[in-house]
């Protein structure tokens, strides 16, 4: 009788300690963003359509450090195009050929920190096209929906998988880990309202050389 006791007592101990690492987990939350390091490179599969384009192939991206208004900026540069621009904290300044900005946003968009499950937002921003002197108010409302084990090429990541919509006519969901700084699954949308036409983009993550 005393062993049975104390089997079922361990076993309800066991039950416990998972049944309360299991609520951990799903509450935890991502404090701040942290970048890949510097000279870090990964490689995606992208698939486009419509408004984005026709790429269908591998795309390899490159993460370097540049100075921009006294400031240290974070660039993800592929092999053709402009460089994407972005604050230590993850937020995207613009899209820039060298010193020449090609696309740049007003506030810098991203994701307000911390994340964590449930966390949503709605902020007002304004996308300027340098190449046509044209900007356009919008409004972004973002929400961190699920935590989720994803399985892409380049391996199986814990994620945040994060919405935006914008008024714009965007609807994207991408899968962020934490882990490595970028997300490594993305689904963009543009509706036949969005100003460059409707478009697809799927990106998956082929493969990596991320260090922190």
């Amino acid at each position: 009788m005393l062993k049975n006791l104390k089997r079922k007592g361990t076993v309800l101990l066991a039950a416990t300690a998972l049944l309360a690492a299991g609520c951990a987990m799903m509450s935890s939350k991502v404090e701040r963003y942290v970048a890949p390091a510097d000279g870090s490179s990964y490689v995606i599969q992208r698939s486009d359509g419509g408004s984005y384009g026709t790429t269908n192939g591998q795309v390899p991206i490159k993460v370097g450090r540049r100075m921009m208004q006294g400031s240290e900026m974070v660039t993800f540069q592929g092999p053709a195009g402009p460089a994407v621009v972005a604050l230590p904290s993850g937020n995207w300044v613009g899209m820039f050929a060298g010193d020449k900005p090609i696309m740049t946003w007003n506030p810098p968009i991203g994701w307000e920190w911390p994340i964590e499950v449930g966390k949503s937002w709605t902020k007002r921003y304004e996308s300027t096209n340098h190449a046509t002197k044209r900007t356009i108010p919008y409004e972004s409302t973002q929400k961190v929906e699920a935590r989720e084990d994803v399985t892409v090429p380049a391996g199986t990541f814990k994620t945040y998988r994060i919405s935006t919509r914008t008024t714009l006519g965007d609807e994207n969901v991408v899968w962020f880990s934490p882990d490595l700084g970028i997300w490594v699954k993305a689904q963009m949308r543009r509706t036949a309202q969005h100003p460059a036409g409707p478009g697809t983009r799927d990106d998956v993550l082929f493969s990596h050389n991320i260090t922190r």
